[in-house]
């Protein structure tokens, strides 16, 4: 009888247990990667809770997605929850051996334990997996030095100074051990090294917060996120020039510079064109617009937002001048008043203006020791020394380069000397070379984070940042070459975390896209074939908030008819012409420049502006972007200021 009934229970357990197989819902690979990574951006906004509860939704969307559980150690290691955490991580370390995130993040918790045995263990096993990461090492050495293993530290701290000699870090625990050690000279020359690194800025100690104590102390990118890409959602670009109050009185063709008291004409005019920038430039939250030429007078034009889709003239009341014509323009907080600046290029000049904080901008060049005479073009804010003030880049276009004249003008990097001044460092760092450069932009090409730049030329350029010296140039392009570049933007379109280039050319085929294989070169990606003569102004952005980037672009074809296109990003299918389907072959356009991304309205979804040598600007609102707006991630790489992002 008690067989006949244990058996009975055991029936009903197990039709119980198949009943609950059944109804449990399928395994969600896509939406587990979506919370994933939406885990991801909260981590990188320090909000560890929100990124928490992403990683538990997204273990019970997929429980296979190893790297959920490793992200919810990572998150509960940030919230102090360091039991659960190592709970977790030490799982994670037994069903994938070879997690170096894993393994990384469990170091730091034997480490912060008093656990330095177990620790350097764990670091141990990071360097097996990856031997180049220099902060591996570091913490291995200083875990061994917890144990008093003086000699297997200092090696640890020499090897992490060989892969990265300007790691603060090693250098200081380098010092420390040879105190420790008895030993006194080297001890002195590590800390002599120790302060030199530090006082130049061309490295910091490692801190404590998220992000800051190695690429493996952060949550993992789901590798599933680059299978597919969602189903387009309808959007639609709407002109809304008139409407918004972008007043334009745009120059005559072939208009006149006042410049040093000479009526001159702009060289590249017809290449250059009108440069625009979107700034917050009172601070109100809402993005305000302005135009380097064109505007409401015929030149400089600032647009005040009002926040209701509306924009106003401010030009002559932020102390403008509107009948000057600019080229180019970047904008940023270049002396970390809480305001943003603005730098304007001309040719024989640029205009350095600081922003009152009275919505008001007046004019600083001189008192900031700003001098550049030639064909100015670019401007580019960019703190390529790491110390926490925006440099100033110029790119300028040399009369030989234009017109077989004999002028050279090389480019110019202006050290922000943190106190309103400027000083010329373009020979001393490399950065002084003739060409025809138009356009630069700071990336991490290499991950070694320190901000690299990129300029655009016959054939575009990658200046290396070395941190100390002058800068290598590369030129990483495998098969053909990305030659008579005019415009360049970085993205990460594959999301592998290795920043991509784009550029557009002055010839055919208009523009072309290429991918970053690990810092060592560049191989070109198949786009939508454009039949443009030339290209211009080109900008990276995620039109339909699906997560990936995507990229437009304004060119002409053969026969003079201005163009702007659109290309969806469709991960690993590669990319899709939406202009047509986005409304975007209605704008017309005759000699479209300048491209430039922002959300005015606020409304979640990324509108666009272009410029026109001669022609109004044109704002276009993006209707229907932020209907995916949970899906808006933080981009990776390094920002103007060489952080990370």
């Amino acid at each position: 009888m008690t067989t006949i009934r244990t058996l009975g229970i055991a029936l009903i357990l197990a039709s119980v247990v198949a009943l609950l197989a059944a109804t449990a819902p399928a395994p969600n690979p896509m939406e587990a990667a979506r919370l994933n990574n939406i885990g991801i951006a909260y981590m990188n906004q320090q909000l560890f809770e929100k990124a928490l509860k992403s990683f538990e939704a997204a273990a019970i969307a997929d429980p296979a997605l190893e790297v959920a559980a490793v992200n919810r150690g990572v998150a509960l290691l940030n919230l102090q929850h360091g039991d659960e955490a190592k709970g977790m991580l030490e799982k994670a370390t037994k069903s994938n051996p070879k997690d170096a995130h894993a393994w990384y993040s469990l170091g730091l918790y034997y480490k912060n334990s008093s656990n330095a045995g177990l620790a350097v263990d764990a670091f141990r096993r990071v360097t097996e997996i990856d031997p180049n990461d220099a902060d591996t090492w570091y913490f291995l050495g200083s875990t061994c030095a917890q144990l008093k293993q003086f000699p297997e530290a200092i090696a640890a701290f020499e090897h992490a100074l060989k892969l990265d000699p300007h790691h603060a870090s090693a250098e200081f625990g380098l010092a420390r051990a040879y105190q420790q050690s008895g030993q006194a000279d080297p001890a002195h020359e590590a800390m002599k090294k120790f302060q030199y690194i530090t006082q130049n800025k061309l490295g910091a100690p490692i801190s404590l917060s998220y992000g800051e104590q190695g690429k493996y102390s952060r949550a993992e990118d789901s590798p599933v996120a680059v299978e597919k890409v969602p189903v387009a959602i309808p959007v639609r670009f709407v002109d809304v020039t008139e409407s918004a109050g972008i007043i334009t009185r745009p120059s005559p063709i072939g208009s006149a510079t006042m410049e040093g008291g000479h009526v001159e004409r702009h060289l590249a005019e017809g290449i250059v064109g009108t440069g625009a920038c979107f700034l917050d430039y009172d601070g109100d939250g809402r993005v305000d617009v302005f135009v380097a030429d064109d505007g409401p007078q015929g030149g400089f034009g600032l647009y005040h937002n009002l926040g209701n889709g509306k924009f106003e003239d401010v030009t002559k009341a932020a102390g403008l001048d509107p009948t000057l014509h600019g080229i180019g323009c970047t904008a940023g907080d270049y002396d970390n008043d809480g305001a943003t600046d603005l730098v304007v290029s001309f040719r024989h000049r640029v205009m350095l203006l600081h922003n009152e904080k009275n919505g008001t901008f007046k004019d600083v060049t001189e008192a900031a020791g700003i001098k550049a005479d030639g064909l100015n073009i670019g401007v580019t804010f960019i703190d390529y020394d790491h110390d926490g003030d925006l440099d100033l880049y110029i790119t300028r276009a040399s009369f030989r380069a234009l017109a077989g004249g004999e002028a050279e003008w090389e480019d110019q990097m202006w050290r922000n000397n943190g106190n309103g001044t400027f000083t010329d460092v373009s020979r001393e760092t490399g950065l002084a070379t003739a060409g025809f450069h138009t356009a630069a932009v700071g990336t991490d090409y290499n991950n070694d984070r320190a901000v690299d730049l990129v300029v655009t030329d016959n054939v575009p350029t990658i200046f290396e940042n070395p941190r100390e010296g002058k800068f290598p140039a590369r030129q990483p392009w495998t098969g053909s070459k990305p030659e008579f570049a005019l415009g360049v933007a970085v993205l990460d379109f594959d999301h592998d975390g290795w920043m991509d280039l784009v550029f557009t050319h002055q010839g055919e085929p208009g523009i072309t896209l290429w991918r970053n294989n690990q810092g060592k070169t560049f191989e070109q990606v198949p786009l939508p074939k454009v039949e443009w003569a030339r290209a211009y102004g080109v900008v990276a952005f995620d039109y339909d908030n699906d997560g990936w980037v995507d990229l437009a672009a304004v060119g002409e074809t053969k026969d003079g008819r201005g163009e702007v296109r659109l290309f969806r990003n469709l991960g690993p299918d590669g990319w899709k012409d939406v202009t047509a389907e986005t409304g975007l072959d209605k704008i017309q356009l005759r000699e479209s420049r300048a491209i430039i991304a922002g959300d005015y309205d606020n409304d979640g979804a990324v509108d666009l502006l272009i410029t026109q040598n001669h022609g109004p600007a044109v704002l276009l609102h993006n209707e229907g972007g932020n209907k995916n707006n949970s899906l808006r991630l933080a981009l990776k790489g390094l920002n103007a200021r060489g952080h990370r992002r």
